[in-house]
């Protein structure tokens, strides 16, 4: 398999076998993110097709380290936006408001966030508290939260119980919610 250096030389290069690399790479777990927001096989389809042309058109100038987290934080904020625009319509119940509601206690959740950089302050400080977590607070946490897995995918992948999972995100939310409480963040 090509390495992501590779592929973003090809990209660099304007050669569209970058394309179809990164299709083969990283087109399964895209696909899997999308899905998980949008919940809807066609709906995840057309988001990572734009993921792709969105990643085509952005590299260059930029020039990702990981191949994986760069078209994922792209295919993860398409979906968003795909989400809110086909909700807004139908106003329908969809498992990332799920995730959302599960954060809410942590995290003011305004669709409004008053400027960019408080949403960088925000980002950052989450970044740090997940730093001094233990790495299974870090993997369900990021496995819940940023790829929109259940419960269930995460008990299987870390071969835990369903409980022990719900059990370690409900403490994790709690703690970090004592930790932006204690940076000013007012929940």
């Amino acid at each position: 398999m090509c390495t992501d250096n590779a592929i973003v030389e090809l990209f660099w290069e304007r050669d569209e076998n970058g394309l179809n690399l990164l299709k083969k790479k990283y087109g399964k777990a895209l696909t899997d993110i999308s899905y998980r927001i949008v919940n809807n096989k066609s709906d995840a389809e057309e988001c990572v097709n734009d993921a792709y042309l969105r990643t085509w058109n952005s590299i260059p100038p930029t020039r990702p380290n990981s191949l994986l987290a760069y078209t994922g934080k792209i295919i993860r904020n398409l979906s968003i936006d795909y989400l809110k625009k086909k909700t807004s319509k139908k106003r329908e119940s969809d498992n990332f408001s799920m995730l959302l509601s599960e954060l809410e206690d942590c995290i003011n959740s305004n669709d409004n966030v008053e400027t960019e950089v408080e949403y960088k302050e925000l980002s950052h400080n989450i970044s740090i508290f997940l730093k001094k977590q233990t790495r299974e607070y870090r993997y369900y946490f990021i496995e819940r939260y940023w790829y929109a897995k259940t419960i269930k995918e995460i008990a299987e992948k870390y071969s835990a119980t369903e409980k022990r999972v719900e059990s370690v995100l409900y403490r994790c939310r709690k703690k970090m919610r004592s930790f932006l409480v204690e940076r000013g963040y007012s929940l």
